[in-house]
């Protein structure tokens, strides 16, 4: 099932940088909210009975409110706080990986 999380957040990060920086359109911008939705969902439920999944899941929807923060970052162009959201991002991506790991053992 890490596997699988981990699959599911690197989707999630494609698309969300398609969407915000390559295709900037409505049916990707969709497709961003869906996925981001779909990963919390997904967290949550595979998570659910470990004790102690609840930071998990708070990171995931951390992860998503940053992927939008960044979005709109984008739309205003403001290239410094991009540049610190990416680096949460991949910090945040890598944290949530990493918990669930050992949560799993």
């Amino acid at each position: 099932m890490i596997l699988l999380l981990t699959l599911f957040i690197v989707t999630y990060l494609l698309v969300s940088y398609l969407s915000i920086y390559q295709l900037n359109m409505r049916p990707t911008q969709a497709a961003r909210l869906i996925f981001g939705m779909a990963l919390i969902i997904f967290a949550s439920t595979w998570l659910s009975g470990l004790p102690g999944s609840l930071w998990v899941i708070l990171l995931v929807i951390c992860l998503v409110i940053n992927i939008e923060i960044t979005a709109f970052k984008a739309k205003i162009h403001d290239m410094k706080g991009q540049q610190i959201l990416h680096i949460f991002t991949v910090a945040m991506a890598a944290m949530i990986i990493a918990t669930a790991f050992l949560l799993s053992i």
